[in-house]
């Protein structure tokens, strides 16, 4: 799941304000707000198609391309990761209809003071660059008023606070122990190799120790120093823990319904009900314009069952029906791989690099295959690709990416050399 989708705080912000006020449609963030929480109509709304009900609570279509927009990331996704992308957004409301629907058991009651709603609507026109005339006509121009804004940042930060509090009462109060902070300083911290037998050899020579071992010594910092940082990771961490365990209870007791087939299919493998998925996926790939994804998440079904077999069947016929789509080879390699079978995972990968070309991220893909398959001369033979096209577009001045440098995949094929047991596949895959 999208870590920042779980954060309750971030699902309506006053951002989606500033994003639809520039783009000139402001209308869709009040009317997404007023869906959210029940409220008034922005003017001329009109009613939407329901996308998903939660225990009779309706998730309209726009309130979910809202969101679904506002949490885009700035990088084009690829296949694989659409429908996931999508998925995660429709579960981030999901879960928040069932957090607002536990805030009125709980009888939560919040309040918004005027200068929460003045600082940010002072972002917005900050952000914006507007004084408060330039904003209200931009806003008249859509039939909307300043008022209308006001109102709906009020409701917003409500939400929001709603929210918080809804969680700090369903999880309760989040304990950390003593022995939690000090075995948490002692994994991110360890005492240096051989420390004590040096102390030994010391007392008992009057040698001072080596420099590396004293310099370990002066950069290991003592647990007063840090112990508030463990202290409020560790919690973190276990409240994580907590409202993700609560939010699973919550949604496996809830009526859900998801309108959307694609995300219905993807809902029933992800809950793992797969025979639902295998038959919902099944007709998605009968279809003459399929997605080729769809031959992946019906083989992943298929080994939810246990069903390998017939996962196989379906990963070679995505194969021959779509023999130049590298995400579908990727996914059938791995799956090859979790069953031991290495050579026929290494032959897909091998067809994989005869056509990759110049595609940094595909060589890249290959190299990590190749090396927790234990082919290293193949996974070298990758990363020698990976390097030439990367210094290709330095020199070439190309636009900055967030791809990893030649000197990362350097460092990270010496560290998977250091790793990787190459017995199996299985056993590389569980060593990391």
């Amino acid at each position: 799941m999208f870590d920042t989708l779980r954060d309750n705080s971030r699902i309506i912000v006053y951002i989606v304000v500033i994003a639809f006020v520039i783009s000139g449609g402001f209308m869709g963030y009040g009317a997404y707000l007023n869906n959210q929480s029940g409220g008034r109509q922005a003017p001329n709304q009109t009613a939407s198609s329901v996308i998903a009900e939660v225990n009779g609570m309706e998730i309209s279509q726009q309130e979910y391309f809202s969101l679904l927009q506002q949490q885009a990331p700035q990088s084009n996704l690829s296949s694989t990761q659409i429908i996931p992308f999508r998925y995660n957004v429709l579960d981030a409301l999901i879960e928040r209809k069932l957090l607002m629907a536990q805030a009125e058991v709980l009888d939560v009651k919040v309040d918004v003071s005027e200068a929460e709603i003045d600082e940010n609507y002072n972002k917005i026109l900050e952000q914006n660059d507007m004084t408060d005339q330039e904003l209200a006509d931009a806003l008249s121009k859509q039939g909307y008023t300043i008022g209308d804004l006001r109102e709906d940042i009020k409701t917003s930060i409500q939400d929001s606070k709603t929210i918080t509090q809804t969680i700090d009462q369903g999880i309760g109060e989040i304990e950390v122990s003593e022995k939690e902070i000090e075995e948490l300083y002692q994994q991110r911290y360890p005492q240096p190799k051989n420390s004590e037998d040096t102390s030994n050899s010391e007392a008992a020579s009057g040698k001072e120790s080596d420099s590396e071992t004293k310099a370990a010594k002066d950069e290991r910092p003592a647990l007063s120093e840090v112990k508030d940082k463990l202290k409020q990771e560790i919690r973190t961490q276990k409240r994580n823990e907590a409202l993700n365990s609560w939010l699973a209870e919550l949604k496996a007791n809830a009526d859900i319904t998801i309108n959307d087939p694609v995300l219905s299919a993807y809902h029933a493998l992800e809950n793992e009900n797969y025979n639902l998925a295998v038959e919902e996926f099944s007709a998605f790939v009968e279809k003459e314009d399929t997605d080729p994804i769809f031959y992946s998440y019906l083989a992943q079904a298929y080994e939810g069952q246990k069903n390998l077999e017939k996962a196989k069947e379906v990963y070679n016929n995505a194969v021959e029906a779509f023999p130049d789509n590298n995400d579908l080879r990727f996914n059938y390699a791995q799956f090859l791989a979790d069953q031991e079978n290495k050579e026929e995972a290494i032959a897909q990968l091998d067809k994989i690099a005869a056509g990759a070309e110049d595609d940094f991220m595909t060589y890249y893909q290959l190299f990590m295959m190749y090396s927790r398959l234990g082919a290293e001369e193949k996974a070298q033979s990758a990363m020698k690709e990976v390097q030439r096209i990367s210094e290709s577009m330095q020199s070439q001045s190309a636009a900055e990416t967030d791809q990893p440098s030649s000197e990362d995949i350097q460092k990270e094929a010496d560290q998977l050399k250091k790793d990787i047991k190459v017995e199996t596949p299985v056993e590389t895959e569980n060593a990391n």
